[in-house]
This record gives structure tokens, C-alpha cells and sequence, in this order.
């Protein structure tokens, strides 16, 4: 997951980066050009322009901050506020055309920054706007006909905000269900493997840190060919339902359950000694054993058999644990199913 998050800033990176030498194109593009009216202080435009370009190299490419995050995106956002604020100021202030480049920033924030940060910029832009105002008009802002005025010139930017915010809160919706369809079992609603595999990762690294013991249930559905093959498919998927229902009932919420294959499960427990691990599987054992499989003429007893593997008892990484996890199961299954196994008494036997 946090791949993934240092993916999309990245991309929000580049994205914005773009979008900086565009806003700075603009605006000289603007004072090039031929107008009816000259532009105040170009100097101090100028200048702005120059120092928001070196603020942009040397935060941006200079890798003076490597790592993507939003607080980088913010600090540069608010760059772009300053620049386009210099800009419209020395371009006829509340009546610059410059002024609608503040919509950039409004437009990223709402995509990318979240709604507060959005309100809050939206809220010093607007605060600019009047005090732009007020420089060209004085006291006469406060006519109900100017004022009234005003307010329905920067309406569009409230209105872009907030439909932009809609829009990203419905995109990230979006996207944390699609998260979570590519990390989820479709039949059991169980974590898959590619869940499974982050989350060892993670806790391998805090069991390390912590020099925590972490231990692997392997599961294995005894005979479910053969429930399949008597009974049927529908009873068989029923069965495996059964099984991830009785293994999350008798683990805590911060162990970890997914589906290892059609028919294999795997649990991962965190700061779990092998004593415990093995209480845990125990209790496994005895809930699937207790609750039978209706069929589709009778109920279908199911059971299981568990291999068990401890870190750093027996395994020095997780390519180890996993294997002794798959030998011990193996060694229930030998020694006649329905059973657990620990690595290595058992596999010794």
C-alpha cells in the first residue's frame, strides 16, 4: 500500500511540475504580448518569476526533499499562489485577466490536497481578491450593487472547488474499491495473496525490530475433492466458506487470514510464540469440526489439517517459515488429517 502511495504522489509530482512552467509560460506569455493596458511594474513581476523558477528547481530537481509527499505539494502550491497574486496585482489587480489562473491551484488542491487544504487556499485567494478589489475601488466595494458584483465574479471559483472535490472524494472511492477487490478472495471475502505477502513483510520488519516471535498456520480442507465430487460444487464452496468463517471467528483482528489456494488457507499471527500458535490452531481444529456443512441431502462433516512454523524458533527468514509451515502441514496430513503439526517435532517423527 505504500507503494502504491508513493506511486500516485509521484505522479501528482509530475503533474504539478507541468503545471508550474505553465503557470510561469502564462504569465510571460501575457506580458509580451500587445495590450491596451501596460503592465504595472513589470520588474517586480519579472522578478517574482525568476524567483519562483529557481523555488521550483531547486525544491523540485535539486533533490534537496527526494521523497514524494504532500507537504511538498502544498509548500509548492502556495508558491503558485504568491506568483499568480505578484502577477494579477501589477495586471489591473481585481480586473487582471490573470486572474482566473488562480483556478490552477484550485483545481489541483481539490484533486490531490483534500478539502481543507482546498477551503483554506480558497479562502486566501478570495481574501486577495477582495483586498485587489478594494485597491481599485475603495470604500465603494461595500455598495450592495459592486459588492454584490464581486461576489458573483468569484462565485465560478467556489464552484470549481467544489465540484472538483466531489469528484476526487468519488475517484478515491473508486480507487480504495478497487484496492481492496485486488487484495480480497472473491468467495470467502478472506485477504488473497497479494495481501497476505504485504502484510508478512510488514510484521516481518516490526518482529525484528521488537525481536517478537511470529508464527504461520498453514490449513489445508481435508478430502475436498472428494465433498465435490460426492455432493457437489455448491456444497464444496460452502465448505470453504465454513472454513474462512471458523478460522477468522478464532483469530484476533491483528492476525492476518488469507486464502493460500482452492483449498489451503493461510493465518499469519503477530507476536505469537509457538504455545500460542498452537492454541489457536486447537481452536480451529474444534470449531470446523462442530459445525458440518449442510448438503444437498444431508449435512457434510469437514475437517482440516495445520502445519505450524515459528519465527525465529525454527526459521531464520519468511522463505524459511513458509516452508516449514508447508512441511508440518504435510506431516498432519500423513499422520492421518484432522490434526496439527509443529515444525520440526512433527516433520521429525
Amino acid at each position: 500500500m505504500r507503494g502504491a502511495n508513493n506511486m500516485e504522489l509521484m505522479g501528482f509530482e509530475r503533474t504539478l511540475a507541468e503545471i508550474e512552467w505553465l503557470l510561469l509560460a502564462l504569465i510571460l506569455v501575457y506580458m509580451a504580448l500587445p495590450g491596451d493596458e501596460p503592465v504595472e511594474r513589470p520588474l517586480y513581476i519579472l522578478a517574482a518569476g525568476v524567483i519562483f523558477a529557481t523555488f521550483v528547481f531547486c525544491f523540485r530537481y535539486a533533490n534537496l526533499f527526494s521523497l514524494p509527499a504532500r507537504w511538498k505539494l502544498t509548500i509548492e502550491t502556495w508558491a503558485m499562489i504568491g506568483l499568480t497574486a505578484v502577477a494579477v496585482w501589477h495586471t489591473g489587480k481585481v480586473d487582471s485577466p490573470l486572474l482566473n489562473l488562480f483556478l490552477l491551484v484550485v483545481v489541483f488542491s481539490a484533486l490531490t490536497l483534500g478539502r481543507v487544504i482546498t477551503l483554506l487556499k480558497l479562502g486566501v485567494i478570495a481574501s486577495f481578491y477582495l483586498l485587489s478589489a478594494y485597491a481599485v475601488e475603495a470604500h465603494d466595494i461595500f455598495r450592495y450593487e459592486l459588492f454584490s458584483a464581486l461576489i458573483l465574479r468569484f462565485v465560478p471559483f467556489v464552484l470549481v472547488a467544489y465540484v472538483t472535490s466531489l469528484l476526487a472524494a468519488d475517484l478515491g472511492f473508486a480507487r480504495a474499491y478497487a484496492e481492496q477487490l485486488a487484495d480480497t478472495d472473491e468467495l470467502t471475502g478472506l485477504g488473497n495473496m497479494r495481501a497476505f505477502n504485504q502484510a508478512l513483510s510488514k510484521h516481518q520488519r516490526l518482529a525484528r525490530r521488537r525481536e517478537e516471535s511470529l508464527s504461520v498456520l498453514m490449513i489445508d480442507i481435508d478430502n475436498l475433492k472428494a465433498i465435490n465430487d460426492h455432493h457437489g460444487h455448491d456444497t464444496g464452496n460452502r465448505a470453504i466458506r465454513a472454513v474462512a468463517t471458523a478460522i477468522r471467528n478464532c483469530v484476533r483482528a491483528d492476525d492476518v487470514v488469507a486464502r493460500y489456494g482452492g483449498d489451503e488457507f493461510i493465518v499469519l499471527l503477530p507476536a505469537a510464540p509457538e504455545a500460542a500458535a498452537q492454541g489457536v490452531g486447537e481452536r480451529i481444529l474444534r470449531h470446523i469440526a462442530a459445525a458440518p456443512v449442510r448438503g444437498p441431502t444431508r449435512s457434510v462433516s469437514v475437517s482440516v489439517s495445520i502445519g505450524l512454523a515459528t519465527l525465529p524458533v525454527v526459521a531464520g527468514d519468511i522463505e524459511e517459515l513458509l516452508r516449514h509451515a508447508d512441511q508440518a502441514l504435510y506431516a498432519s496430513k500423513r499422520a492421518g488429517r484432522n490434526r496439527l503439526s509443529s515444525y520440526p517435532a512433527a516433520t521429525a517423527a
